[in-house]
């Protein structure tokens, strides 16, 4: 049986439509509005991320023939950047490796947010250094306060 089979209820599936239209009409400006407000979030954090990187340098021995393992370790550590990164989106928190060539050497750039510095620093093989080209003034040392004698 449907409601629409009963008497007068032609006029009561017409009546709901009437009721619910305004309410679907705002619920749906409310989501769209919501959802503007997201990617405009979004593309702001993505904005900030990307000016603020920071830019090793990964400098290899003479020497320096990994093995597969090791590429496999510095690959996972790679993939730990975007997730050291935090909140900002896989766009802005992605690890970025640069070449370039000056007066013959070849030279390999490592790239990715500020937030994972410590994650881009960390040298991925045992015959490779890695290079700060920024250099981190901001960074304070801990300092902590010692105790007075007469003081527990």
């Amino acid at each position: 049986m449907n409601i629409a089979d009963l008497p007068g209820g032609q006029v009561l599936v017409g009546a709901g439509d009437w009721v619910t239209a305004p309410y679907s009409a705002a619920a749906s400006s409310v989501l769209l509005t919501i959802w503007v407000w997201v990617a405009w979030r979004r593309a702001r954090l993505v904005r900030a991320a990307l000016a603020d990187r920071v830019l090793v340098e990964v400098v290899p021995t003479s020497t320096f023939d990994p093995s597969e393992g090791e590429v496999g370790r510095w690959a996972r550590q790679l993939g730990r950047v975007h997730h050291a990164a935090g909140s900002v989106p896989a766009r802005g928190s992605a690890a970025r490796l640069r070449y370039s060539a000056e007066d013959g050497k070849m030279r390999c750039f490592l790239g990715g947010p500020a937030t994972a510095a410590a994650v881009l620093a960390m040298p991925g093989f045992a015959e490779v250094e890695v290079r700060a080209q920024r250099a981190q003034k901001d960074i304070q040392p801990v300092r902590f306060p010692t105790q007075r004698e007469g003081a527990k």
